[in-house]
């Protein structure tokens, strides 16, 4: 009986530990403790929902969205501007596709059937999706290109 509840112990502990190093909004902000503990509560407050606004800092857009999926450099006559893009990444079911035969051997009383059975397998599409555009100049915040869905 103990080895259930042994198991059971050893699986939450095994969860907790791969939570303990995800990339969350606390993780962030502890990693940007100095930045974060700067700011006001409403501030704090409005980065915890994942909310930026022009003159935000790049920590400041760190803590609140994380790391980009793709970072860019944009040379213009002002200057240069770097530009953070956020996607999301998800699968749609698409069905089922034939993808061979299985062979399988039965013995009889009369010796060995040999017969094929099709296998199938599900078929996904990965769409990515481009959420959150964020351009800086001078290291805050000048526009944010967020798409509505």
């Amino acid at each position: 009986m103990k080895k259930p509840i042994a198991f059971l112990s050893l699986a939450a502990l095994a969860a907790a530990f791969c939570l303990a190093g995800c990339d969350t909004f606390h993780s962030r902000a502890k990693e940007k403790s100095d930045v974060y503990n700067s700011l006001s509560p409403k501030t704090q407050e409005r980065l915890e929902r994942g909310k930026i606004n022009p003159g935000d800092s790049e920590d400041m857009v760190y803590i609140a969205l994380g790391d980009p999926d793709d970072k860019r450099e944009i040379a213009t006559a002002d200057g240069t501007h770097h530009t953070w893009v956020y996607r999301t990444y998800w699968q749609q079911y698409e069905g089922q596709a034939w993808a061979g035969w299985h062979r399988v051997i039965v013995q009889t009383p009369g010796g060995y059937v040999v017969y094929h059975e099709p296998i199938t397998q599900d078929v996904y599409r990965t769409h990515i999706d481009e959420v959150i555009r964020v351009t800086f100049a001078n290291g805050k915040v000048t526009s944010v290109e967020q798409s509505k869905r």
